[in-house]
């Protein structure tokens, strides 16, 4: 029914000759309008019950559609003393923005009246009717926009939130989107009785709060400015009847919890624990490189395919290594050039950390040194050479039986080396070596193994400690063949695997009762690393033996952690703890 009134030919894209049946083409404000389309514009206000549709007008050169509405309450309350009155002193119009109509920005302009108040004992004599459903008192835009400005403020922020704002039709800059959200109330909560405790980073290394997150209701419920252990004790204490209390291994937020919350369970975090476990393996096999390496290197040599093979024992980088450091050097090399780019189009420093996303210690770092060149100058650790990309190739040609070096550097350059032919050398004195050859081998000399290079990445301090904490089922016949070695090396390695997966066992299967008797094993024995290790477990021994009780976890504090992180970034580290955790609380 709607379609065919020709009441809404106004809405042809903009530049066309606006027709209206009955009226002059070159008028460019329409008052008169037929039922069916004021029916239509009625729908469009805020309330229709308390506004009345009197008139629109459309500029189509601004692109606005203003509504002229006038209120249709008869009887309004004094803001003082809440006294009904009837009584109407005179009118008024306020003009609000209001939600985009299409492709026009909706303008109302509303008309309301000013009342007489008859309470004898009120101060206010004339006071202006309120419509709250509509618009707040002195506000300039209608309930619901704003409603509409703080869901893309909390979602994205000033300036993000600013450009959108500008594609869908609302128009707000930063500065507006920001004062929206600084008028937001944070939410009430009921204190409650499972709460998760972590840090984060306003600034890493320099400035840190504490997030305070609900774990039985899944949702955050407070930011706190520092992460002193007086501060959180603070918060306890103004908000009793937290029962148990979720944190890390870190004494700060312990001596916060037993000042503020006595008679709460602490409980330790079960991950903080097993990163706790494989520090200290790490630290310990750092004493013991040498078994480390002959591990490695007989493993290497009994897990070869054929008995023709020969495997090299020096570790080499994998190709999806090398990938990933040129790759990241590639995209150093965007960053320096899009800075400086920027500098010499006049930008501040501030203004180009900003638009790259780096701080200005960095661009003022990266604007005194010399430009960075497409090739890295230098190379990573590990046995990473020029010459990796193209091992596949080299063996493949060396156990076909070309062995000379003049040639092999020819075959090399056609697919693309650019390196030396001393690297080459180097290379290739390690099959020799690999192949029990001498230096340079005689024409007459019989026909040897063939070579092989898996380029594995080395058997590390680190990698070793996290194969010893990663749970069984998840091990892989290399891996737990690998482990059986390396149990087998020293009696002091024994102890330590042995050591290590028996408390891992003990927080993965909720084994309380083991714990005691595992303290004196470690007590025991002549690791000073667990010694120290299960010292520090005793000092905190009530949250450790809770976290092989309860189910509580630290996990779900992280999650929010991570989200928490990607809010503060999207703000560049401008925003202050208010508007942080209105963002981050409230959304």
């Amino acid at each position: 029914m709607l379609s065919g009134d020709n009441s809404f030919r106004f809405f042809r894209p903009f530049g066309e000759k606006l027709k209206w049946k009955g009226i002059r083409e070159d008028l460019p404000i329409f008052n008169l309008i037929t039922a069916q389309t004021r029916q239509f514009f009625q729908q469009l206000l805020p309330n229709s019950r308390k506004l009345h549709l009197d008139r629109c007008e459309l500029d189509t050169e601004q692109q606005q559609l203003i509504l002229s509405v006038v209120s249709t309450q008869h009887l309004a309350k004094c803001p003082i003393c809440g006294n009904p009155s009837t009584r109407i002193h005179s009118h008024y119009e306020r003009t609000l923005a209001d939600l985009p109509c299409i492709n026009f920005k909706l303008i109302l302009t509303l008309q309301v009246s000013k009342f007489f108040c008859d309470h004898a004992g009120c101060i206010r004599r004339i006071f202006t009717e309120r419509i709250p459903e509509i618009a707040a008192p002195w506000a300039r835009k209608t309930v619901r926009l704003v409603q509409r400005l703080e869901a893309i403020g909390l979602a994205l922020g000033g300036a993000a939130g600013a450009r959108l704002s500008h594609q869908i039709g609302m128009g707000a800059c930063g500065s507006t989107l920001l004062n929206v959200l600084e008028k937001l109330p944070l939410p009430e909560f009921e204190v409650p009785k499972i709460l998760g405790v972590d840090d984060f980073a306003f600034r890493k290394g320099q400035q840190y709060g504490t997030i305070l997150v609900d774990l039985e209701r899944h949702r955050p419920i407070s930011l706190l400015a520092d992460r002193k252990a007086k501060t959180l004790a603070e918060w306890l204490t103004q908000h009793p009847g937290v029962e148990v209390l979720s944190r890390d291994r870190s004494a700060t937020y312990r001596s916060g919890m037993d000042e503020g919350a006595p008679n709460a369970v602490q409980v330790a975090d079960r991950f903080h624990l097993l990163q706790n476990l494989q520090e200290t393996l790490e630290k310990l096999l750092n004493n013991y490189s040498s078994q480390l390496k002959a591990v490695e290197q007989q493993w290497r040599q009994d897990n070869v395919s054929t008995e023709t093979v020969v495997v090299i024992t020096q570790p080499t980088a994998t190709l999806s290594a090398q990938a990933q450091s040129l790759a990241n050097h590639r995209r150093r090399v965007e960053q320096d050039q899009e800075i400086r780019r920027l500098h010499q189009q006049q930008w501040t420093q501030r203004a180009i950390a900003q638009a790259v996303g780096v701080s200005e210690r960095t661009v003022r770092r990266k604007l005194h040194f010399p430009e960075l060149g497409e090739v890295s100058a230098r190379r990573a650790t590990f046995g990473r050479s020029i010459l990796d990309p193209y091992k596949p190739e080299i063996l493949a040609w060396w156990n076909d039986g070309i062995q000379e070096t003049a040639l092999l550097m020819v075959f090399l350059q056609q697919l693309g080396y650019t390196g030396s032919d001393r690297t080459l050398m180097r290379y290739l004195k390690q099959l020799r070596e690999a192949q029990g050859l001498p230096p340079r081998r005689a024409p007459s000399t019989p026909r040897v193994a063939k070579v092989s290079d898996p380029q594995l990445p080395p058997f590390t301090a680190r990698r070793a400690s996290f194969l010893i904490v990663k749970p069984e089922q998840h091990r892989d016949a290399e891996e737990a063949d690998l482990l059986a070695r390396l149990v087998a090396a020293h009696p002091d390695l024994k102890q330590a695997v042995e050591l290590a997966q028996e408390f891992s066992q003990l927080l993965r299967q909720r084994k309380a009762e083991g714990f005691d008797p595992w303290l004196m094993k470690a007590f025991k024995s002549t690791l000073k690393s667990f010694q120290a290790f299960a010292k520090g477990l005793f000092e905190d021994y009530a949250a450790v033996r809770a976290s092989m009780v309860l189910e509580v976890s630290n996990g779900m504090v992280e999650g929010f952690n991570n989200r928490l992180k990607m809010v503060k970034r999207q703000m560049y580290g401008r925003a202050g703890l208010e508007l942080l955790s209105k963002r981050f609380i409230v959304a």
